[in-house]
Order: C-alpha cells, then structure tokens, then sequence
C-alpha cells in the first residue's frame, strides 16, 4: 500500500513540473509580443488610430512547411486601412504580412520581386467582408513578431 502511494505521489510531482514549465512558456512568448506591440505603436500614434493586434511566435519551419499563423478580421468597404509589423530585434528574418480573402490576395508587406520588406502597407477596402492575415518569416527561422491593423479614414 505505501508503494502504490509513493507512485502517486511520484506522478503528481511530475505532473506539476510539467504544468509549470508549459506556463512559463506560455508567459515568455507573450512578453515577446507585448513588447512588439509597444515598438510598433509608436509608428502609427497622431497618423491612425489603433484597432486591433495580432501577436505571434513562430517555430522554425520544416524541409518543406513553412511555418505561419492565420488570423481574420472583418473590414469595412470605404475605409482606409493601415497594417504595420515588426518581428523581435533578435530576430534575423524579415516578417511577412499578406492580407487576402478566400478567392484574392490584396496585399503584403513583402515584395517578392525584390525581396524588400516594409514596416507597412495601406489597404483601400473595396467590399465589406471577412478578409484573412497571415503572419510568416521569409526564411522560415523562428522567432516574435507583432502586427498592429489601423484606421486612416474613410476614401
């Protein structure tokens, strides 16, 4: 009987070992993107205003998956939209945003022509509708990166 309860005893100290180390995980990637989100604020305060944020960690991608995070967001026909990223200064990749729906692609901060990235894009919203956000590294290394959606007005 003694046994059985050192066992016990055994697995609930590895399980609370385990759980602990999965929380500080957690705790360390969203630190890495609050961050972000404050660098990246700054570029837009008294030129847009703040709507929304998306925060990633990326995994270093596999032999032939690249790794990416997918968001959606609704936007609104006869708006004018800003979308601002930084990916982490430790970070030697370049972060790449691309704005699409299920049938177009609109946009990126990343073009592919010359393998230039821009800290931003503009979107002018032709139709009110669910468009989708995708949140990648151009090489596919791991790393943090945030992207901030703002309004500039309405065209």
């Amino acid at each position: 009987m003694v046994e059985i309860r050192n066992k016990i005893f055994r697995l609930c100290a590895l399980l609370c070992v385990c759980t602990a180390m999965c929380m500080s995980a957690k705790t360390a990637s969203a630190q890495c993107g609050l961050a972000l989100k404050d660098e990246v604020m700054k570029d837009i305060i008294g030129k847009a205003t703040y709507m929304k944020d998306f925060r990633v960690r990326l995994e270093p991608a596999t032999n032939s998956k690249k790794q990416k995070e997918e968001f959606s967001i609704l936007l609104n026909k006869g708006t004018h939209y800003r979308f601002n990223v930084k990916a982490d200064s430790s970070c030697t990749d370049q972060i790449i945003l691309k704005l699409y729906d299920f049938t177009k692609f609109y946009g990126s901060n990343y073009d592919e022509s010359d393998g230039m990235s821009y800290d931003s894009f503009d979107f002018f919203c032709g139709k009110t509708q669910v468009y989708y956000i995708s949140l990648s590294f151009a090489g596919g290394k791991e790393g943090c990166a945030a992207a901030v959606v703002s309004y500039v007005g309405n065209y």
